[in-house]
């Protein structure tokens, strides 16, 4: 039976090859198109999503109505390929967050209960467990660093070093989002770089 994404994830999750069967087995895998959403505003998140192609975003729509590009989702390293909203999935409250794809895109969820069975089941998925929340922790947190201590330059030059596949497949607009900027200071920053 064909076990697509299977080698991949089970290298960037880095799970045992004997115990990934049986968290490969809880993964239901499906394709979302373009501008859809996994998760909107108000909606409770009751899954751990998992990039396998494509490119999604999380954002929230600020007091003004705009809407602020928070992370994006590709399959590249661990911190990227993971997408959910942890506060809303531990404590079963409504999300703040909207995730959609920014083009057709193939992902895989584990479910809530699977999940909670899963981390009760021994201490290795238990550990597990506190590896995957610790890197999601992590990536926000870096992410909440890099708009409190960065200069909007410093910020895109941190970008472009860490992350150069976005500017292959994130819009201009979005990225300007991310960097907490408006399309056209990134556009002066872009220029001012290329002078040097």
């Amino acid at each position: 039976m064909s076990k697509p994404y299977y080698n991949i994830l089970q290298s960037l999750l880095e799970i045992e090859v004997n115990a990934f069967d049986k968290f490969y087995s809880l993964l239901r895998f499906t394709d979302v198109k373009k501008k859809d959403f996994v998760l909107k505003e108000g909606d409770t998140c009751k899954f751990i999503g998992l990039v396998q192609k494509g490119t999604l975003r999380t954002f929230y729509v600020n007091e003004n109505g705009e809407e602020v590009s928070f992370l994006f989702h590709f399959n590249q390293q661990i911190e990227d390929i993971v997408f959910t909203d942890y506060e809303s999935f531990l404590l079963d409250t409504p999300s703040k967050l909207n995730i959609q794809a920014l083009e057709n895109s193939t992902v895989c969820f584990i479910g809530y209960d699977d999940w909670q069975r899963l981390c009760n089941e021994n201490d290795y998925w238990l550990l597990f467990s506190k590896k995957m929340t610790e890197k999601v922790y992590l990536a926000s947190k870096r992410r909440v660093e890099d708009l409190l201590y960065y200069s909007p330059e410093n910020r895109y030059l941190k970008l472009l070093k860490d992350n150069p596949l976005l500017f292959q497949k994130i819009s201009q607009k979005l990225i300007a989002s991310y960097l907490g900027i408006t399309p056209q200071s990134l556009s002066r920053i872009r220029k001012r770089i290329c002078i040097y």
